[in-house]
Formats: structure tokens, sequence, C-alpha cells
């Protein structure tokens, strides 16, 4: 071995037995510390008790200090001691054992030294100094360098940690608590650890879990020897004191959790454990919608509601939910008593499907992995299709029995799909069968009927609708029932049905329709009265304001307050009027409408209607009109002649009303008089018939003297009604030829006495006889009162021809002496002498005129075909003749030539009127020519009128044509003579006839025109312009201007009436080819009575208006109130499908 190497190995063992020494040293000196640190630490924490925060601090220092204390005193030694870590080197130890032996000293650094320089001489000779190494070591052999280390510290330390552990030891094994109490609170330095109470803190709670949002309820049971009397508890949002429930019992509630929170309990100073409370999340509904689709029928809308559950549907209404769930896995959906199935959509999102037929209550619960939600309960409440309702109100109609207007309301949940109108006979008058078979008439008649109508349209609505009985075999003893039958649209359960209210309708009868007649008769008498006395005053008032302005120059406002007055009553007298000539229309046709009169009494009836018709003319409308504008100008001259044409208008409408009224009586004691000899003859018939029942012994005694005696009693009333008419005819202008029954009447009294008589006595056979001879009596004298009617008639008309003619000729002849007279006017100067000549033929022909004025009143008073005209134009004769006088007496020619070409116009104007009645009465004559004498019923031997032919007026219209070139001609050949001083009386004559013929020309072609227009069609606007073309030319004709003119509008007309001819012809082959079917339209509700059930409906529409806003079920509510209100739901029907 070399000495250098000897020397190193024992300096290593020296560096290790000096690391070894160091790590033992640094094991006890860490036992004693750590030891003394950790008593020091449990100690403190035995006696103050730190908090959480102050143990966390304690713990991490104490650990923090042994690890620091091991890494340094054991962990780095013991790495030095392993060689793993740096420790002495050679050099330092050298010292270190140089130190500790004196003889060394320096010697083992100096040896170290030189062994280095050996090893870094590179080629140097080193053996001095190996010499000198070697002997150094040799010298350095015998010493132990292990004995450097100082042992003593070890030992010092060992005497410290020994004891320190036996005191632990013993702590440990006598007190065990001291130091492990303190050092687990130590070790979970994280854990609240409570100071032990006199009491304990028992949370009743099982279990701390809790949703996001719920409610958290504490429980809490304080259990000890001395209890607390409260007990607060501690959170982060502060401390709040718990419900004491009983003693040891409290109860905290955390309303709404929403975040984890911790808590404590403290009481009397002592503390609780700490709770923690983490909230899991609870699944929810984050969104729901609801679609609801009313079926198609109801008209209602779909319904979406989003986050809405509660629904109201009609009935049958698919429903649809589409729910989105939250921190959820799925969702149930249960309906009554059955799951509903659910199926999943994309998002969290499920939906399902119900069809509504019943109120139903469903629940909606989210479901969820952890948490379970709570169910949602939501209605749906079904509405049921109810059954309509229908309110039909009646109104006759005013004019007709035989027309029933029927307005009606009805009303349902969404509409209507059916509405019919239904009648029936439900009794027959049994005398009505036996007509059917005795009149060879089909027996089987119609029971019954049934007319679809249109429904209202929306959910109410209103409806109208007229039964037209016409085409009915309604007579008196029948009953009829009418109805009204609805059905809804319910498309679900089938329509229902709902019946209204039935109307009985019975059959008039005979004395029911003559009571009204007569009652109607007296009221249109007085009315006709009234209005003519009336009249009468109007005409005496305007007199006074005529001779009030005369005088006065002037018109005061009193005047004009006056004359305001008189237009006033005029408007209410005119409005009298028209509702007389409707009361009279109305009398008649009710009259007529079961039991018709004869014909010459219906010709009648219309003569006198056209007559009320005319009262008051359009031309007098005219002038009051222009008189009230006049008013506004306040000039008295022109209101003086105003007046003057009022008052010639109010004396005609006079003369009307008395004529009116006298036709009235007269055709009402003609009415009256026929139906006498209608209930004579009828009671003829049934007194024959009870002869034979009494002859063959059909019916017992009793009910033949019961017969007899209503026969009696009926026979009586016949002939009071008799005395009533002879006394009517003595009050009558010109009475009828009345025959004196009273012998008769007494003869049939005694036969139907003596049959009364012979039954009472139970002879029949006699009864019989008697019975036979009063109704051959009856037959007798029916025969001979209808015959003298007819024969008076008959004279009476030919009475009137005659003197029609007689008037017709003096009007002629005042006409052509006025015309002569007004050419010697224009040829005599105002100086000449004969001047006052004239004067005189002027007063002459005037006092003339007023005769016939008055003859024609009185002839007016008995033929209705006069028209209305004629006496305002003799009027105006009168009026134009006096002007003419007055012009006299100033010789004022142009004047005087004027009023006389008025009163020229004005008798021609008469000469047409009256040559027009004429031709009517001549061809009403002539109608009854070809019949039996004695039938005038409807439809009996004299034919109608036949309709003009424009191909006949064509040639009539050509024939005067050439009348008029023949004229013409004449006329100029007059002129080239220079005979203008000839009197054109001649010329006049021909001129009026001329005339004439073209006003009867004129009539045709407003005839045609007229029955051409009464479909509406306007076909016979064409020949309306004719008759104008007509008028224009009779105009001609009555001023006598005769030029080019007038012949150029006679070939216009000739061309007119050219086309007028081809299109009737066209007309008549059209009319060939369609078949003629009777008119079964309905006579339309008349417009006031139409008016009247609008504004009925109108008002019911408004009270059922129901606000739009409201919620279905309040809605139907209200609808419901308004049915109990304004309608009848009718009589319940089972539910039928149309």
């Amino acid at each position: 071995m070399k000495p250098g190497t000897s020397l190193i190995e024992k300096l290593d063992a020296f560096i290790r037995t000096y690391h070894r020494n160091a790590m033992l040293r640094g094991l006890l000196l860490s036992f004693a510390t750590l030891v003394l640190g950790g008593g020091l630490l449990v100690a403190l924490e035995s006696l103050i008790r730190f908090g959480v925060a102050g143990r966390t601090v304690l713990f991490y220092a104490f650990a923090a200090t042994a690890v620091v204390v091991l890494c340094v005193f054991v962990v780095w030694p013991m790495l030095q001691w392993l060689r793993l870590g740096k420790g002495l080197t050679y050099a330092q130890a050298a010292k270190i054992v140089g130190d500790h032996f004196p003889d060394v000293k320096d010697k083992l650094l100096n040896t170290l030294q030189l062994q280095e320089q050996v090893a870094h001489a590179a080629g140097a000779d080193v053996s001095l100094l190996a010499a000198s190494i070697d002997q150094r070591t040799e010298a350095l052999r015998p010493l132990s360098f292990v004995k450097a280390i100082d042992a003593r510290p070890l030992l010092r330390w060992l005497r410290v940690a020994v004891p320190v552990g036996a005191v632990l030891s013993c702590v440990v094994f006598l007190k065990p608590a001291w130091v492990t109490e303190p050092t687990t609170r130590l070790v979970q330095h994280r854990t609240e650890f409570v100071e032990p109470a006199p009491f304990q803190f028992n949370l009743l709670n099982e279990s701390l879990a809790v949703g996001v949002g719920e409610a958290l309820v504490l429980d809490l049971e304080v259990v000890g020897d001395d209890l607390p009397g409260s007990v607060t508890i501690e959170t982060m949002g502060g401390r709040f004191r718990m419900e004491r429930l009983r003693n040891g019992r409290f109860r905290h509630s955390f309303p709404s959790v929403r975040s984890a929170l911790s808590f404590q309990f403290l009481a009397n100073g002592w503390r609780s454990a700490s709770y923690d409370v983490i909230p899991f999340a609870i699944p929810s509904i984050a969104h729901m919608k609801v679609v609801a689709t009313p079926p198609a029928y109801t008209g209602a809308p779909q319904v979406d509601q989003d986050n809405q559950g509660d629904l109201t549907v009609p009935e049958g209404t698919p429903i649809q939910w589409t729910i989105r769930v939250q921190d959820g896995q799925g969702v149930s959906l249960r309906l009554n008593d059955d799951l509903l199935d659910v199926r999943a959509l994309a998002g969290n999102t499920y939906a399902t499907e119900h069809l509504a037929s019943t109120n139903a209550s469903y629940w909606i619960k989210p479901l969820g992995a952890v948490g379970v939600a709570d169910s949602i309960r939501h209605r749906i409440r079904v509405i049921r299709d109810g059954k309509p309702s229908i309110q039909v109100e009646e109104m006759q109609d005013s004019t007709s029995r035989k027309l029933r207007h029927f307005s009606g309301a009805a009303q349902d949940d969404y509409g209507f799909s059916r509405l019919d109108f239904v009648w029936q006979y439900t009794e027959v008058n049994q005398r009505v069968r036996e007509d059917l078979v005795a009149t060879d008439r089909p027996v089987a008649m119609q029971t019954g009927g049934r007319e679809a109508l249109a429904p209202p349209s929306g959910s109410r609505g209103s409806f109208f609708h007229t039964w037209d009985m016409t085409g009915l075999d309604w007579r008196e003893g029948d009953v009829l029932e009418c109805w009204f039958e609805l059905w809804d649209n319910d498309a679900v359960n089938g329509a229902k049905m709902v019946r209204s209210r039935t109307t009985t309708v019975a059959a008039p009868s005979a004395s029911d329709i003559e009571e009204e007649r007569e009652q109607a008769a007296e009221d249109i008498e007085e009315g006709l009265k009234e209005a003519a006395e009336q009249a009468a005053e109007l005409r005496e008032a305007m007199d006074a304001m005529q001779e009030r302005l005369r005088e006065q120059g002037e018109m005061t406002w009193q005047d004009r307050q006056a004359m305001e007055d008189l237009l006033e009553q005029q408007r209410a007298l005119q409005e009298q009027l028209e509702q007389m000539r409707e009361d009279n229309q109305r009398k008649d046709e009710r009259a007529n409408e079961f039991d018709p009169q004869e014909e010459r009494i219906l010709n009648k009836q219309e003569q006198l209607q056209k007559l009320m018709d005319n009262v008051m003319s359009e031309e007098m409308r005219q002038i009051f009109e222009k008189m009230q504008e006049l008013m506004d100008e306040m000039d008295p001259e022109k209101i003086q002649e105003q007046l003057q044409d009022m008052e010639l208008s109010q004396d005609a409408m006079e003369k009307e009303l008395d004529r009116a009224l006298e036709q009235f009586r007269q055709l009402e004691w003609e009415t009256n008089m026929q139906d006498a000899i209608e209930k004579l003859k009828e009671l003829a018939e049934k007194q024959e018939e009870l002869a034979e029942d009494t002859e063959f012994g059909l019916q017992d005694p009793e009910s033949l003297k019961a017969k007899q005696d209503s026969l009696n009693q009926a026979f009586q009333d016949v002939r009071k009604d008799l005395e009533q008419l002879k006394k009517d005819n003595q009050a009558l202008e010109n009475p009828n030829p009345m025959m004196d029954s009273s012998s008769e009447e007494e003869s049939i009294q005694e036969a139907m006495e003596k049959s009364k008589e012979q039954l009472d006595k139970g002879k029949e056979k006699k009864a019989s006889d008697a019975q036979q001879d009063a109704a051959e009596q009856m037959k007798q004298m029916a025969e001979q009162m209808e015959a003298m009617q007819q024969e008076a008639e008959e004279e009476s008309a030919s009475e009137d021809m005659d003197a029609l003619r007689d008037l017709l000729e003096n009007i002629l002849s005042l006409s052509f002496d006025e015309e002569g007279l007004m050419a010697d006017v224009k040829t005599t100067d105002e100086q000449d002498p004969r001047y006052v000549r004239h004067g005189q033929r002027q007063r002459k022909l005037k006092d003339e005129a007023v005769m016939v004025e008055d003859s024609l009143f009185a002839l007016s008073m008995r033929i209705p075909q006069l028209a209305s005209a004629v006496n305002r134009e003799i009027g105006l004769v009168n009026r134009h003749m006096g002007k003419a006088l007055d012009g006299f007496g100033d010789r004022l020619t142009a004047d005087i030539a004027m009023n006389q070409q008025y009163v020229m116009t004005s008798f021609n104007n008469l000469a047409l009127l009256l040559d027009e009645a004429l031709q009517q009465m001549q061809q009403q004559q002539a109608q009854k020519q070809p019949g039996s004498g004695n039938c005038e019923k409807p439809g009996g031997s004299g034919s109608p009128s036949p309709s003009p032919k424009a191909g006949d007026m064509k040639k009539m219209q050509q024939a005067l044509g050439k009348k008029l070139e023949q004229m013409k001609q004449s006329m100029g050949d007059q002129a080239n003579q220079g005979q203008t001083g000839k009197k054109p009386g001649g010329m006049s004559k021909e001129l009026a006839q001329m005339a004439a013929q073209q006003a009867a020309l004129r009539k045709m072609a407003q005839q045609k025109a007229e029955e051409l227009n009464e479909d509406g069609s306007g076909s016979g606007n064409g020949m309306k312009e004719i008759a104008e073309a007509m008028e224009e030319l009779e105009r001609d004709l009555v001023n006598k201007q005769v030029d080019e003119a007038t012949l150029q509008r006679q070939q216009d007309l000739i061309t007119r009436l050219l086309e007028a001819e081809n299109a009737e012809r066209i007309r008549g082959e059209k009319e060939e080819r369609e078949s003629r079917t009777g008119d079964d339209a309905l006579k339309a509700t008349p417009p006031q009575a139409s008016e009247y059930l609008k504004q009925k409906m109108n008002e019911l529409e408004l009270l059922r208006t129901i606000p739009a806003e409201l919620l279905p079920y309040y809605r139907d509510r209200v609808n419901e109130y308004f049915n109990t209100l304004d309608l009848d739901s009718g009589e319940s029907q089972p539910d039928l499908k149309p």
C-alpha cells in the first residue's frame, strides 16, 4: 500500500464518522424540539381552543418547523454520510484532526498538499517529495483520526431527549385525552370542533338535501341537563332567532334556497357544529306551448298559448302540447286517470296530443335524475255545442188576410245549417169537403207543406219570411198552424233541431169580413166629409188672404205667417187624403179576398180608387210647392197670382172630394145591395136543403127546429139590411130605383113561420112544403132584385151617355163660339162701337159656361169614368173668361186674346176628356151585350178590353196623317186666295176632331206602355216615347199650328210605330215558345212592415252585442242571459240530422 493511500483512507473514515455523529445528533435534537414544540401547541389548544383559522395556522407553522428541523439536522447530514451530498473536504478534515492532536497540527495538512503537488507534477522529479510524504505518513500512521470526533454533545442531547420522551409517555398513558383531543383538533384543523357544552344540539333532519329554490325547514332538539330558553341560528346572512315549538324543540325555515350556505346553532354562549347545505337542481318546465284547433264548422280561431295551461275549447277540438324541460330527463302528462303518450323531440323538448270531448283536469310533471318536481295542474273546459234558439214574431199584412209576415231572431253557438217554414191544416170545415165533391174538385187537398228558407249567417242573426196563402184552399172554418224549424251546424254530434212557437191562423167568417168592411167604409166616409170641409175652409182662407193682399198692396210678416199656416194645413190635408186613399184600397182588397164581388162592382171600385188617387193631382202639388218658393221673395203680385191658382186648384179638389164622397156612398150602397141579394140566395139554398132534410127525416126534430129558427133570424137580418138600404138610398144625391119588396118579405116570413109551427106540431110534410115555398119565394125575390138592379144600371148608363153627348156638343159649340169671338176681337178696333157688343157676347158665353160647369159637376157625380181634370178645366174656362171680361172694360185687346186662347185650350181639353169618357162607357156597354144578361161574376161572358196593337195604331196614325196633309194643303189654298177674314168654324171643327182622334191614339200608346212595363223590364219605354210624341202633335192640333214641323213629327211617328210593330211581332213569337206557368213568387214584405221588422231586429241585435274582449266562458254566460230576455228556445226536439 502506498503511504498516501493509507492516509486518505483514514481521512475518509474520519469524514464518515463525523457525518454519522452529526446525523445522530440531529435526530436527538429534532426529537426533543418537535416533542417540546408539539407539547406546547397541544397545551395552547387545550387552554385556548383555537378556531379553524387559528388551528390551521398553528398546524402549518408546526409542520413547517418540523420539516425545516428534520431537513437541516437529519436529512442533510444523512445525505453527507451517504456521500449523496457535499460533505467535509480532506483539507477540512485535516484541519479538524490537526486541531484535535497538538502533535500533528499542520503536518497532516502539509502532507496532503505535498501529495497534490506530486500528482500535478508532469514529468518532474518528485522523488524527494515522495520521500518526504512517506516519512510524514509513517509518522502519522499510529494516530487514530476518529478519535478527533467529540461524542459528548451527542450524550447531552440524549439526556434531553430521554426525559422529554419519558414525560410524553407518562402523559399519554395517564391522561391520553389531554394529548389526543387537542392533537386531533390540530391535525383536523379544517374541521369545526365544538367545545363540549352542558347540553347537545341534535339536528333532527334526516337529510339536508334541498332543491334549488325550494324551502328548507330545520328541526332542532336540545338535550342535556341545563337546556337553553332560546336558540339562534347563524348563517352568512346573519343571525336569526329560531322558532320555539316546545321545551327543547326549535324550528327555522329557509323559504327559498338558491345557493350553498353554512349554519351553526348558538345557545347560552355555546356553539354547535357547522352544517353545510348545497342545493341540487330540480327539473322544471322551461316553456310550454299549447295549440288548440277548433273544428272548422265552429269558425273559432286557433288558440295558441304560451305557458298557460288552462283551456276553454269547443267539443271535438284537437289539443297539442309542446313542453321544454330544464334540468330534467323527461315529462309526464296525466289527464284525469290516463297517462298520455309523450314523445321526445330535439333539445329536451317533448310533445303529446289529446282530443277534447269532456271537461278534464291534467297534471304535468317534469322528471329528473336526482330531484323530483311537483306536478302542475291545469283544466280543460269543453264547451258542448248547445241547441239553437229561435224567436219569431208575426205581423199580419194590413192589405191582405192571406199574407202573414214573420220576423225571427236565431242564435246558436256557431251557426245554422237549415231553416224550414212548416204549415198544416188542423181543422177543415166539413162544408168545404162537401163543396169539393159537389164542384168536382179533387177531394185530396193539400194538408200541409214545408218551405226551405235561407238560414241566418253567423252565430246569430235575423230572418224575414212572408207566407202567401193565396194559393191555398183556405175557407171559412179552416184553421192552419205554422211554425219554423231550425237546425244548427253541429258537425261533431249531428245537427240539432228546435221548433218555434206554433202560430194558429183561422180563416175569418163572412160576418167578420162584412163587419170590418162596414167599419172601414164608415171611417172613409167620415174622412171624406172632414176633408171636404177642410178644403172649403182652406179655399175661403185663401180668398180672404188674396183680398187682404189686394187691399194692402204689400205682404207683412203676419201675412207670411198666415200663409205658412195655410200651406201647413194644406200639407196636413194632403197627408189625410193619401191615408184615405190607402185605406180605401186596403178595404177593397181585403173585402174581395175571400169572396170577390161582381165584375161591375169591381170596375166601380177601381174607378173610385182612381178618382181618389187623382183628388190631389201632381199639378196641384206643384202649385203649392211654387207658393212655398214665392214665400221667400215676398212679392205680393206674384203671390196673389199664385193664390188664384191655389184657389182654383182648391176649388177643384173640393169638388173632387164631394164627387168622391158621393160615388163612394153610391158604391157602398150597390155593394151592400149585392151582398143582400147574395145573402138571400144563400138563405134560399139553405132553406131548400132544410126542406129536403125535413121531408125525408134525415135529422131529429129538435135539430130541424133549431136550424129553422136560425134561418128565420137570418132572414130578419136580411130584412133589416134592406130597410137600411132604403134609408141610405134616400140620402144619395141621385137615389137608385129600388124594388118595393115589403109584400114579398111578409109572404116569405109567413111561410117560414108556418114551417116552424108545423115542426112544433110534428107535421114534417107540411113543414117541408112551407120551407120549400119560402125557398122558392126567396129565389124569386133575389132574381127580381138582381134584374131590377141590372136594368136600372143599364138605364142609368144610357142616360149618362146621352147627357155626356149633349154636354160634349155644348162644349164644342161654346168652343167654336169663343173661337169666332176671338177672331172678331182681333179684327175690331178699340174705338169701334162693335167692341161693346163683343163684350156682351163674352158675358153671354161666360154665363153659358157657368151652366156647363154646373151640368158637368152634376154629371161627374154619377159618371166615375170622367177624369178628375174636368172640374179644373171648366174652372180655368170660367177664370179666363172672367179675365177676358175685365179686359173688355179697359179694351185691352192683347189680354183679351190671351185669355180667350186659354179658354179655347181648356174647352178643347174638356172635349177630349169627355170624348174619352164616352168611349170608355160605350166600350163597357158593348162588353155586356154578348153576355147572358144576369151573369156578371168575374170570368163571365163579358170579355176584357183587348190590348192595343202597334200595327193598328200605325194604320190609324197613317189615316190621321193623310187628313193632316189635306188640311195643310187646304190652309195653303186659302192663304193664296186671301180668305183671311173667313170664319174658321169648319176648319176648327175638323182640327178638334183630329185632336180628339190623336188623343185617343195617345191613350192607346200610354196603355200599351204601361202593360209592357208591368214586369219591370222597361220594354214599354219606346211606346212611352211614342205617346209623348203624340202628345206634342196633339198640342199642335189643339193650338191650330199645322205646318211642316207638324207633318215631320207625323212621319217620325209612323217610323217609330213601324219599329214598335216589329218588336211586338218578335215578342209574340218568343211568348209562344215559352210555357206559361202560374206566378208562384211570394208577395214581398211591404216597405213599412220591412222597416219595422228590421228596426226591431236591430234593437235586439244591439241588446245582444257582446264585447269581443270577454273570455269564452263569460261570453257564453252573457249570451245565456240575453237568451232568457229575448229568445224563445222553442219546443225541444230530439237531435236530428238534416
